[in-house]
């Protein structure tokens, strides 16, 4: 490791050398969203003095552990990494990841305290794709995504709240990239987006925001959940249950500023799993508003006017992790309810309701959003599945090309075999097509066109 300095436009920081990288860690880029911030869209850091260690990875925001999460999380979560390739190029491609996680769990930090490995390390991405990559925490849940606004005036009319806090920490990271990325060696006009399942929701999103649209270029949309999101009056009843779950009354929401991580945690875990088996609600639970305002309206809809180009696909078997862990009878009434129809093939009935549930949600929506995108587009369709995945019997599941493509197994898991790493590499020389040139090497898909397989 070798001491590597950048002056940005709030400071010095001073990054490590590791795995081909120079990687800036843990730096700021917004106010800490605390006390009165806590639920207020980002403001910009303040100057430090001195010399920054960016060295490690910050804690993650606060949410209830999942799959993709982790416990070591903060309130003061509004921090990026920078990974720089050891590269002769100058002015590299930007990439930037939005991590998924249902808009209620995950992060870009480091996964256990004092562990020194990140939720999501771009190393290999950064290397391979000749790109500088950046990763950032974004507020979620209650403090990210769940609609206070319009409970002010019970608070005494304070403008305590706003509205989509969660996509203006997203915005507030793109405005640190535009200001500060060329000081790294990096393009400011070549900045690609790309995101996994609410990350690749929100990169829609932000195609259809004013404030977001001159901030990047591509978009690289992984799995994305794209009708995920409330009207406003879907949102005041999720509001006011979510307030009951935590035993607040609308008139008392100050509360709220002092509330025990741990207390937050177990209220968001309840209200999910509240949301998923007593409502059989199959969008998120603290999924964003279109309030007409912040979110003017659906972004599979409004994102079809853009013209950026636009990489998109899902993997084949989406829903089994959601799906295959549930009892039967359950799954039978919920698919009763929502009438979820199996779709008939030689599988089991989990497995034919669980392709039924991976078309509803991402394979219709997507086909719908491409059917009128005005831009240059190609669909893909992921259907590697590691051995790890298929021991385990879950298959091509939702996350599972993410640590292929990142070449870094997770706890959910392992791609240190062969296959797997080989698979990794074609899918960073996909993504360095796309960034590099502005398509992935395929051909463009038109409305109907079968998607580009990758296995």
């Amino acid at each position: 490791m070798t001491e590597n300095i950048i002056d940005t436009k709030y400071g010095k920081v001073r990054g490590i050398e590791k795995d081909g990288c120079v990687q800036f860690l843990g730096i700021p880029f917004a106010k800490k969203p605390l006390g009165e911030l806590s639920f207020k869209h980002p403001l910009e850091p303040e100057k430090w003095d001195g010399i920054l260690d960016a060295s490690t990875g910050s804690k993650n925001p606060i949410q209830h552990v999942g799959h993709t999460g982790s416990s070591y999380m903060s309130q003061d979560c509004l921090y990026m990494n920078i990974f720089k390739p050891k590269s002769e190029k100058q002015n590299l491609p930007v990439l930037v990841w939005i991590f998924g996680g249902s808009y209620a769990e995950g992060g870009a930090g480091e996964a256990e305290a004092g562990g020194g490995r990140l939720l999501y390390d771009m190393a290999k991405v950064a290397v391979e794709t000749e790109s500088i990559v950046v990763t950032f925490n974004y507020r979620l849940n209650i403090y990210g995504f769940l609609n206070l606004s319009f409970l002010d005036k019970e608070n005494g009319g304070k403008n305590l709240f706003d509205r989509n806090c969660g996509l203006f920490d997203q915005i507030r990271a793109l405005e640190f990239v535009r200001d500060n990325i060329a000081f790294f060696g990096g393009d400011r006009d070549n900045v690609t987006l790309f995101g996994q399942s609410a990350g690749g929701a929100c990169i829609l999103a932000l195609m259809s925001m004013e404030e977001a649209k001159t901030l990047f270029n591509k978009a690289y949309v992984m799995s994305a959940c794209i009708e995920h999101f409330f009207t406003e009056e879907e949102s005041r009843k999720n509001t006011e249950r979510y307030l009951k779950t935590l035993g607040i009354k609308k008139n008392e929401l100050e509360r709220l500023f002092n509330m025990d991580a741990e207390v937050i945690s177990r209220a968001n875990k309840k209200f999910s799993n509240d949301m998923r088996f007593k409502r059989f609600e199959l969008r998120c639970a603290f999924s964003p508003t279109i309030d007409g305002t912040t979110l003017k309206g659906a972004p599979g809809t409004l994102a079809m006017d853009s013209e950026k180009p636009l990489l998109i696909g899902t993997v084949e078997e989406e829903a089994n992790p959601f799906t295959l862990p549930l009892p039967t009878p359950l799954l039978f009434l919920m698919s009763k309810i929502l009438k979820i129809k199996p779709v008939k093939s030689g599988k089991s009935y989990k497995h034919q309701i669980s392709d039924s549930v991976t078309k509803i949600i991402y394979v219709n929506p997507l086909e719908r959003l491409l059917s009128g995108y005005k831009g240059d587009a190609w669909r893909y369709l992921y259907k590697y599945a590691t051995p790890d995945s298929i021991e385990k019997g879950i298959g091509c599941y939702h996350f599972c090309d993410v640590p292929v493509l990142l070449g870094k197994s997770t706890k959910m898991e392992c791609v240190d075999d062969e296959e797997s790493q080989e698979t990794g590499k074609r899918l960073r020389s996909i993504l360095k097509e796309f960034v590099w040139k502005g398509n992935p090497g395929w051909k463009k898909n038109s409305a109907g066109d079968e998607p580009h397989e990758i296995r």
